[in-house]
């Protein structure tokens, strides 16, 4: 018995125990093209889309004159038109006239020292005084909303207004009357022209009117401009001085009467 049991472990001994090879699963590549897909979606999925602020809306506060200013009268308004009228066009109203009823004399000259003081009183003055011959008469002066007085083309442009008017009405008149013009090439470019010229008269108006400011075409493209009153200046020498005592003149007159309502 003893020599069984060495033999069988000697057997057991020899045998060799075999394990078995892991299985090895096989994994599959992933495909290239659906790599660079998703990785395309990760990138989008990864940008936050930011909100764009609401931008709130400016209120424009609305354009007032200074407190430091007083608006002019009505007086003083007329009388500044009136003024200004006769010194920049009250020489065509003889001229025309003259012309009306035929007369032979030559006109040249009387044009030319007319559009001299057209042009020194709606150009010349304003830009040296920032004041034309009409606000000197019935002191007053423009001003802005920051208190300054406006560039010069602005007086400009608010007295080429009267001339607009004129050169329209007598478009008008050309073209009811059926003058020699009319059939010509000149007398159709003047009614075009006279008819255009209308327009800002018109705007001007009817924004003058309607709106609560009283700002018209000039005073609104301008930034918002008003007519104030302004005193005598103490400091003004020379043909300055001469302009102030213009303003004398018209006050002793009653032309700058302070009790009247402003606009």
């Amino acid at each position: 018995m003893g020599l069984l049991e060495k033999a069988g472990k000697i057997q057991t001994d020899e045998i060799i125990v075999e394990t078995p090879a892991p299985v090895v699963a096989a994994v599959e590549e992933p495909d290239q093209t659906k790599v660079i897909k998703k990785g395309k979606r990760n990138r989008k999925d990864k940008k936050i889309k930011k909100s764009r602020p609401v931008k709130e809306k400016k209120i424009r506060a609305p354009k007032t004159l200074p407190d430091e200013f007083e608006n002019a009268t009505n007086l003083q308004k007329r009388t500044r038109r009136f003024v200004d009228f006769a010194v920049s066009y009250g020489w065509s109203i003889p001229l025309i006239g003259l012309l009306g009823f035929g007369g032979s004399s030559d006109p040249t000259y009387f044009i030319i020292l007319g559009g001299l003081l057209t042009i020194g009183n709606l150009a010349i003055l304003p830009a040296y005084t920032n004041r034309s011959m009409g606000n000197w008469v019935s002191r007053t002066r423009y001003v802005n909303t920051r208190g300054e007085s406006p560039i010069w083309p602005y007086l400009s442009l608010k007295g080429l207004t009267t001339l607009f008017v004129l050169i329209s009405s007598f478009s008008i008149l050309v073209i009811m009357s059926e003058l020699s013009l009319g059939d010509t090439t000149i007398g159709s470019i003047f009614r075009v022209i006279g008819l255009l010229l209308v327009i800002p008269p018109l705007i001007d108006y009817f924004m003058y009117k309607r709106r609560a400011n009283g700002l018209g075409i000039w005073d609104t493209f301008f930034g918002g401009v008003w007519m104030v009153k302004t005193n005598k200046s103490a400091e003004a020498k020379g043909w300055l001085k001469r302009l102030e005592s213009l303003g004398d003149f018209a006050e002793s007159r009653g032309l700058l009467k302070e009790n009247e309502d402003t606009e």
